[in-house]
């Protein structure tokens, strides 16, 4: 019995080290693969051939835009207001510059208090109507504005509380066309509807 452990432990001398080496240790070779050429996003396209679609907008981010919106109105910010929008945005239907639509909300603030709506409902999240430049234009659907470009989306949010002691702060409706821009939900135009 003793005999044939020892057979079995002497059959040859194993390697090993009593300090790690001096060289710098060179790893196995790893293959590197270029990332894959993915196409620019878009929001629609036809069947046929590779094509990046872009997520829809969320719910979410319209809903944020719509109550920063107001937000600023009620607290009378210009600044943000102007921080929210696109570049080149411009009144809904007007072809004049963004300038001119800071300018009418900088008339709005200049002649209204705004700030007498706060603590009230504005708006109801739930009655924010959505079109995307697909949806519009049709019979029964609302005009699609001249700004418009696939991908955008035309947010009309009926105002609960339009006017305060006589004056009208809103319209019944207001409209804005979001348009993603630098990874950001922006307002691309604006406007007022009334019902009269």
């Amino acid at each position: 019995m003793t005999l044939w452990l020892c057979a079995a432990c002497g059959g040859g001398a194993l390697e090993t080290a009593t300090e790690l080496p001096k060289a710098p240790r060179r790893p196995d070779g790893v293959v590197l693969e270029p990332p894959p050429a993915v196409p620019e996003p878009h929001d629609h396209a036809t069947a046929g051939g590779v094509v990046g679609l872009r997520a829809p907008v969320a719910d979410r981010d319209v809903e944020e835009v719509v109550a920063s919106y107001f937000r600023a109105f009620v607290s009378e910010d210009l600044e943000a207001l102007k921080g929210m929008l696109a570049s080149g945005a411009t009144a809904i239907g007007a072809s004049s510059a963004r300038a001119s639509l800071v300018d009418v909300w900088r008339a709005r603030f200049r002649n209204f208090e705004y700030q007498q709506l706060a603590g009230t409902e504005i708006y109801r999240p739930s009655e924010i109507e959505r079109h995307t430049f697909d949806t519009l234009g049709s019979p029964g659907a609302p005009p699609r504005p001249p700004q418009m470009v696939p991908g955008d989306v035309l947010v009309r949010v009926p105002v609960g509380v339009a006017n305060v002691t006589g004056e009208q702060l809103f319209g019944d409706v207001v409209v804005l066309l979001l348009r993603r821009e630098d990874g950001h939900l922006r307002i691309a135009a604006a406007a007022d509807e009334s019902a009269h």
